[in-house]
């Protein structure tokens, strides 16, 4: 059977163009190895930035994040407990949430997030804070 994932980091940036175009966009000038800023912090060697979805708050709020929950694929496998999480943490500098998903089997990509176990430098723009593996029915 299909294994699913999906991992969460949240960030601060200072404005949407900070994190959509120079944190998450890969540079391809270096062909040979390109790579996002996200990519280094998050100390992921590769993912396929097809199956990542980001958002951009003014200020990342539980409430607001609900709003967008029916938007998330396969939230309904996840969300709570992701809510339950960001609870715990200090989300008072922070704006912006991204979401990688990955699967093995027949169909799969980004399968070292089952490896993943997260990052060891602190001081970065953003903090992994979730990491669930899941089944469709």
């Amino acid at each position: 059977m299909t294994k699913k994932i999906i991992c969460v980091w949240i960030g601060t940036f200072e404005s949407e163009d900070e994190l959509y175009k120079n944190y998450l966009n890969f540079d391809y000038e270096n062909d040979d190895n390109p790579e996002s800023e996200f990519a280094k912090d998050s100390e992921l060697e590769y993912y396929d930035e097809d199956f990542m979805e980001s958002w951009w708050f003014s200020k990342l709020e539980l409430n607001k994040l609900t709003e967008y929950k029916d938007d998330l694929l396969d939230s309904e496998y996840f969300f709570d407990e992701l809510i339950a999480e960001l609870k715990n943490r200090d989300l008072t500098t922070r704006n912006s949430i991204s979401f990688l998903f990955g699967e093995n089997g027949e169909n799969a990509t980004n399968e070292t997030l089952f490896e993943y176990n997260g990052m060891e430098m602190k001081d970065k723009p953003i903090e992994f804070v979730f990491k669930k593996e899941y089944e469709l029915k």
